[in-house]
């Protein structure tokens, strides 16, 4: 029995965040289907990346184009073929559970947020255009929302409330849901036929918490408060559908309510990336998760009841946390407020985008084109190899079996794969920590580094410059000490940064690095204020953890463990940096989302445009035919680009 099959043993589904055309067609939904996966949620981002970074639809998009269709109008069909094919693969799970699982999500506008009617009337539009049982439409839970909710579940329409973070708005959910049950049974309507989920959105609220934790010097409640919000909601809801007034509901066919936990892949790097599953398994529950806590989990989780258990340990977190002084309802509020402007945001993205690639159908641009001679025939075969021995979804599903036997530095070193979508998630800590910098007066950076901490730096040190008003950034990842006497002689230390930036933490060139700088700062600035002067940058539990907690580091970044040194561009080792110099952070991830989508495994190495592979295999051919010397030619701008991607490709 597969884990997912193992999770509905007490109580709790396995919805996919995840849709594109071609996972529906590649037969990678069905597959997951068969595994135990019993529903989607989409979202506008997740359409984006596919849209613009993937031919996935670029035939129907010509059509569209043709017959002259709007963006928005263009938008709607292609999410709605989405859809409604998704729902039919999943008809049978909706029909063998009785209504229970088997839904495909889809929402109303995010600029609808705060418009009741308008939430009503595209909602009703939506679910009536789809004209299929198990559609849910995705409502946020927000003040012009709530009611949204009750009517819209007084007219029959199944409802994915989704943007809850707080103890107030899962009782304002919960409440509109029960108005709208009792509104559809005074009207005749058939209770059993609506069903609803409220997304209870976790990780999230960590990554609020511990900074705020953080602030207050107390890291023994980090990581907890979400598990402990999570639980808080579900006595909640055992309270509100129990008793006389749900009973009476229950018995004409009405159905729970189900807390949905969402956002719970992990984002801090501390924490076990299957966390926010493993803690929350419980009757009467859905955990939706996204691709890469998916894979985690059927890899490496552990299936227990965990949910009902602890409720008194969950309480005094609560309590504890209000006791430091931290308002959580506050920060609940403002996490709404943030994912629904997040939401706005990504739906504006995903018009642009769709604009811009409508524009590149019509001039019929290119994006890339070789010219092989000989070479043609053994490129093509191994494309078709790519897609014979399904080398793409086993890349991305951490089979170290695509390049060798033994998994050692190579299981745990994919976690490059999904560092755009993760460290988006993080980019308020940065870019709250370099706010912070430039406020009190920092006017250089200095990374210590050596190897694959220097090298992307350095390319967006070089690339972009010094934004107006950010610290300009230099590289030291040389021991001659010529090099450290420059840095030591020219930087004004009392304005200076020091980044220590090493994945073991135990790099002794960086640490000795910071000896140095560390003596000759706390000479200039005093002892009790030089620990202000360094940022550091490395693995959870490493040597320099500690070292920064010794000597009162201003931060300390941890990342992914399961990212090498050299892939580590898009995570905190380059990303810190970056952001020191003014680079826009969202907007570089943002890309590298669309191009690792257009990369996954549902995009056919040989009917589709999958970059990757289609480079990797011209790369692995010419040099298979003894062509081995690859040569970059970049325009001035990118020149050091060049010096990074070749220790990627070396």
């Amino acid at each position: 029995m597969s884990k997912l099959n193992q999770l509905s043993r007490f109580g709790q589904s396995v919805w996919f965040d995840y849709i594109r055309r071609a996972f529906i067609n590649s037969g990678e939904l069905q597959a997951l289907l068969n595994q135990g996966v019993r529903g989607v949620t989409s979202n506008p981002s997740i359409f984006e990346k596919a849209i613009a970074g993937s031919v996935d639809y670029d035939d129907r998009l010509k059509e569209l184009v043709s017959e002259e269709k709007s963006v928005p109008e263009i938008y709607q069909i292609l999410a709605l073929e989405d859809i409604a094919a998704a729902a039919d693969l999943l008809r049978p799970v909706y029909a063998s559970t009785d209504g229970l699982d088997g839904y495909v999500s889809l929402e109303v506008s995010p600029t609808l947020a705060h418009d009741t009617n308008g939430t009503v009337l595209e909602a009703r539009t939506l679910f009536a255009k789809l004209n299929r049982p198990n559609i849910m439409i995705k409502v946020p839970a927000t003040k012009a929302g709530i009611p949204a909710i009750a009517e819209l579940i007084g007219l029959g329409i199944n409802v994915n409330v989704t943007l809850i973070f707080g103890m107030a708005h899962y009782e304002a959910v919960a409440d509109a849901y029960l108005s709208g049950l009792a509104k559809l049974k005074a009207n005749g309507g058939n209770l059993k036929k609506v069903a609803s989920v409220a997304s209870f959105f976790v990780s999230r609220v960590d990554t609020a918490v511990d900074e705020a934790l953080a602030a207050k010097g107390n890291d023994a409640l980090q990581g907890k408060i979400a598990i402990a919000n999570s639980k808080a909601a579900y006595a909640l809801a055992q309270k509100i559908f129990s008793g006389a007034g749900w009973n009476e509901l229950a018995t004409a066919g009405a159905t729970v309510q189900r807390l949905l936990w969402a956002s719970t892949g992990t984002k801090n790097a501390r924490y076990p990336d299957t966390l926010y599953v493993e803690q929350l398994i419980g009757q009467d529950t859905v955990n939706t998760v996204p691709p890469a806590t998916l894979t985690a989990f059927q890899d490496h989780g552990t299936v227990a009841e965990t949910l009902a258990k602890d409720l008194e340990e969950a309480e005094q977190h609560l309590s504890q946390l209000h006791a430091l002084g931290i308002d959580l309802t506050a920060i609940t509020e403002k996490l709404q407020k943030d994912g629904v402007a997040a939401f706005a945001k990504s739906f504006e993205t995903l018009m642009a985008s769709i604009t811009e690639k409508k524009e590149r159908l019509r001039t019929e641009r290119i994006s890339f084109k070789a010219t092989l001679h000989g070479l043609q025939t053994s490129v093509d075969k191994a494309l078709n190899d790519l897609k014979k021995h399904d080398i793409m979804r086993r890349i991305w599903s951490g089979d170290h079996t695509v390049w060798g036997p033994d998994p050692t530095e190579i299981s745990n070193r994919l976690g490059w794969l999904h560092s755009p979508d993760v460290m988006l998630e993080n980019l308020a800590e940065i870019t709250t920590f370099v706010d912070e910098v430039r406020a009190a007066g920092y006017t250089d950076a200095l990374l210590l580094g050596m190897g694959g901490s220097s090298l992307a730096p350095e390319v967006f040190r070089l690339t972009f410059g010094v934004q107006p008003g950010y610290l300009d950034l230099s590289i030291l990842d040389s021991t001659d000490p010529g090099a450290v006497l420059e840095f030591a002689e020219t930087l004004n230390l009392k304005k200076t940064l020091f980044i220590v930036s090493t994945k073991s933490g135990g790099t002794v060139e960086t640490l000795s690095f910071f000896k140095y700088f560390y003596n000759l700062t706390a000479q200039v600035c005093g002892s009790s204020h030089a620990g202000e002067h360094f940022v550091a940058i490395t693995d959870p539990g490493s040597k320099l953890v500690e070292l920064a907690r010794e000597w009162n580091f201003r931060k300390t970044f941890i990342n992914d463990p399961n990212i090498g040194g050299r892939y580590s561009a898009l995570s905190y080792f380059g990303l810190v940096p970056a952001a020191m110099v003014g680079v826009d952070l969202e907007c570089l991830l943002a890309r590298a989302a669309r191009m690792a989508c257009n990369c996954e495994s549902c995009n056919c190495p040989v009917a589709g445009d999958n970059s990757g592979a289609w480079l990797g295999a011209i790369m692995g051919e010419t040099a298979a035919a003894g062509k081995d010397k690859l040569t970059l030619i970049v325009s001035p701008p990118i020149s050091a680009f060049g010096a990074w991607v070749e220790q990627l490709i070396a």
